[in-house]
């Protein structure tokens, strides 16, 4: 038993002076460093920058109404096609008019034979005040002559109040439209017969249009004083949100009485030209109001800018580096960021005008790593020029 007990020692002995002495591992057994990192770069730029207050909203027709009939009868002619543009006071249907014409020749006749009743009338009377005057009439029968000819003007009052009546209903044997607009889809047809105040079509107005949307509560003040210092008006940005390139300006017209306390926010209205027709009533858009413009202020785009852990903001830099295998290294810096929107950022310190930044492909990177920059929108491979020595 203690021979095999001595046996093991030597080969213990033997592995433990062997690990020992390999001092130093060669550099070909070393773990390699993290390769370059291909990045797309571009440079920080240095020029005006518009502060916006954005929000979602829809647009709206100032106009939109129901095309009814005024009068009951047979259409005769439909004329307007549906979905075309039309002005205001075009002809949109034909009511067929003859009952109408009808009704105002009866009403004129009517005025005439009280106006004729009033002349006789008046001619007793006169006639029955001499009477009177002699004692022939008693002065009953002169005062029923007198009602006799006010009679009469009530009757004419009311005659020719029909007349203008039937004059009124002759004119909406025509149905226009009411202002310039768009027509919607038609309900009736040629050779229907309709009553009054029967739907017939909608009509909504194109251009302009109003666009509706609201902002927090937190946000009013600020908007409210450029507001009132630019003459209850500032400028829109309007994107549609269905295609962003389809994008116009406009103007802000209208803030609400009140915030609404519930939700805390205050409804707005703006307004802008749609003489192209992009826009449709009920679209959703993105509205952006300039609030101010910086001038000539440091800024990057938003995309390159992170956030850590912490909720810090921090972007990488390329720096020139002749240790690194690609002359290039990211550095990680924090920079004082400003104002943000979708597209750039502008930096209060610790970045200036015209120094590289990464763009793209940041994700691979930490302080330090070796880099291989590519201009934003460069062919693949295209690789920055290394600094010259």
């Amino acid at each position: 038993m203690l021979k095999s007990v001595l046996k093991i020692f030597p080969i213990a002995g033997g592995m433990i002076l062997g690990g020992c002495g390999k001092d130093t591992a060669s550099p070909q057994d070393q773990p390699k460093g993290r390769p370059p990192v291909p990045v797309i770069v571009t440079k920080a730029t240095k020029r005006d920058f518009p502060v916006y207050l954005s929000s979602v909203g829809r647009c709206r027709a100032y106009n939109a109404v129901d095309i009814v009939s005024q009068i009951s009868g047979e259409i005769i002619s439909v004329d307007f096609e549906e979905g075309a543009l039309v002005e205001e006071g075009q002809p949109l249907f034909h009511l067929s008019d003859r009952r109408y014409r009808a009704n105002l020749k009866a009403a004129e006749a009517d005025l005439d034979r009280h106006r004729a009743q009033l002349s006789i009338d008046q001619v007793q009377l006169e006639r029955s005040k001499s009477l009177m005057d002699k004692d022939y009439i008693s002065k009953q029968e002169f005062e029923t002559y007198s009602t006799r000819v006010a009679q009469d003007r009530t009757n004419i009052i009311s005659a020719e109040a029909a007349i203008e009546r039937a004059k009124i209903d002759l004119e909406h044997c025509c149905i226009g439209a009411p202002f310039s607009g768009m027509m919607g889809k038609r309900i009736v047809d040629r050779g229907a017969v309709i009553n009054a105040m029967q739907r017939l079509v909608s009509i909504r107005q194109m251009t302009p249009l109003g666009v509706d949307f609201f902002i927090s509560e937190n946000d009013f003040p600020a908007l409210k004083r450029q507001f009132e210092a630019n003459g209850r008006q500032l400028s829109l940005e309007i994107v549609l949100v269905a295609d962003k390139a389809i994008r116009t300006k406009g103007i802000l017209k209208f803030l609400d009485n009140g915030v609404d306390a519930e939700s805390g926010i205050i409804h707005l209205r703006g307004e802008f030209p749609n003489g192209t027709y992009q826009f449709w009533p009920g679209c959703t858009v993105r509205i952006n109001v300039e609030l101010e413009v910086l001038k000539d202020v440091v800024m990057v785009p938003s995309e390159s800018i992170k956030v850590n852990n912490a909720g810090r903001p921090y972007l990488y830099r390329v720096r020139a580096d002749e240790a690194s295998a690609t002359k290039h290294r990211a550095e990680q810096i924090y920079p004082e960021v400003g104002y943000r929107n979708q597209e750039f950022t502008t930096i209060k310190q610790g970045i200036n005008e015209g120094e590289t930044i990464i763009l793209r492909g940041n994700m691979l990177l930490g302080n330090g790593s070796d880099v291989i920059p590519m201009p934003d929108g460069a062919p693949a491979g295209q690789a920055l020029q290394q600094p010259k020595q």
